[in-house]
């Protein structure tokens, strides 16, 4: 029996392929961008400083952002009015690289509940268990040994005084309350800037509405610490003082926008303290469950669903639109073997937008009939699913930080 060694000429051949392909920047980025994590690319960028070099670059970053956007961690689902479930936190499936920070980030989130969220900030009322106490809030990072950056109190409100009606009946800072017939409601919202040197600048939003179709809002703007003069403005809103509280919103900039059931938006502009409206496209109308989606740069997203047809348009916030996008969700969710597709009554809509997320990256939505609700990765139509329907008003995805936070090499 021959017992020489085997000879290192294979292994040096495999050794000089390997160099060949992984020397040539091309190659290496194309091989980096099939990596489906940012975790995977933290570790890679451990290799050398080459490597670093090519991953920390902002036009790989963008590249690979577009084939792989941040994953969501878990969901924050909140309800309104009386009656109504305790904030809840709900998970997600998740590819085992990200078990360990999906894990701190609930772990993060124990007794406190999200207010607003972005890129990996949270904006968190703290619970205090002690029901006489104001509550406290501060700016919470999902980023491992990152400290609370607490904020002081936020002014009262006497955005009441500005809407005739009767005395309000309660509501909390993030959770809006149903009122009686012939009343007005109350609600305080607050919600995170654009990326301050501080890292804390927060909006206090608080709106009041009633059964005449007025709405008052009044708002404070908190920077370097001290909370700012207090404005307010007041317009007509000829709608439900139930659609009002259940409108989805979103802070884009210095501009608040909120759905109506009237066939556009209506605005708050917090530096000319007045309201204005943004035109829907004809086609998404008469749609119940339109979400507006936070941009990268500027102007805003609007997603919505049409049978099962999912709409994705570009508007410059003035009124402006552009589809964007359109995925069939039953081709999408195929390999999800629904069973049922089509309700029973067929005035309802087989498929509804339950939360998205910044940028247009991802949308979830729930297939009615068959009370799931999917997970859609809207740049590579990964759709992954998520668990039963949920009875929240509002559902709030949290996401990685992006980008990665890279390892300085010596």
């Amino acid at each position: 029996m021959d017992r020489r060694p085997p000879s290192p000429e294979p292994a040096a051949a495999a050794a000089a392929a390997v160099a060949l392909v992984l020397g040539n920047d091309d190659l290496l980025v194309d091989i980096l961008l099939r990596l489906d994590s940012p975790t995977w690319l933290v570790r890679a960028a451990l290799v050398c400083r080459r490597w670093i070099r090519r991953i920390s670059d902002p036009a790989f970053l963008r590249r690979f952002r577009g084939l792989h956007p941040p994953r969501v961690l878990v969901l924050s689902a909140v309800g309104i009015g009386f009656g109504s479930s305790p904030p809840r936190l709900v998970p997600v499936p998740r590819p085992p690289e990200l078990v360990a920070a999906a894990r701190r980030a609930i772990g993060t989130l124990r007794r406190s509940d999200v207010c607003d969220r972005r890129n990996g900030r949270l904006l968190v009322e703290i619970d205090d268990r002690d029901p006489i106490k104001p509550s406290t809030f501060a700016i919470r990072s999902l980023l491992r040994g990152a400290q609370d950056k607490p904020i002081p109190q936020p002014p009262p409100s006497h955005s009441s005084s500005l809407v005739p009606g009767p005395a309000l009946i309660g509501g909390e800072p993030d959770r809006p309350c149903l009122v009686r017939s012939g009343g007005i409601c109350h609600g305080r919202r607050l919600l995170l800037l654009d990326d301050a040197p501080d890292g804390v600048s927060c909006l206090s939003l608080s709106l009041t509405y009633n059964d005449v179709h007025e709405i008052a809002a009044e708002f404070s703007i908190l920077q370097s610490g001290v909370w700012g003069v207090k404005r307010s403005a007041v317009t007509k809103l000829p709608q439900s003082m139930l659609d009002t509280m259940r409108a989805h919103d979103l802070l884009v900039g210095t501009k608040f926008y909120m759905m109506t059931t009237l066939g556009y938006i209506l605005g708050l502009d917090l530096v000319t303290a007045t309201f204005f409206t943004v035109k829907l496209p004809d086609e998404a109308r008469n749609c119940k469950t339109l979400k507006l989606s936070r941009p990268q740069h500027s102007g805003l997203y609007l997603i919505h669903a049409k049978g099962f047809q999912l709409h994705v348009w570009h508007g410059d916030g003035l009124g402006q639109w552009a589809l964007v996008d359109t995925i069939s969700v039953r081709d999408a969710c195929a390999h999800l073997k629904v069973r049922r597709w089509v309700p029973d009554d067929a005035r309802t809509a087989p498929v509804l937008v339950v939360a998205a997320g910044d940028n247009a990256e991802f949308v979830f939505v729930e297939l009615v009939a068959s009370g799931l609700v999917c997970c859609i990765q809207l740049g590579n139509r990964a759709v992954e699913k998520v668990g039963p329907r949920m009875r929240e008003d509002f559902i709030c995805p949290i996401a990685m930080v992006w980008p990665p936070i890279f390892p300085v090499l010596k």
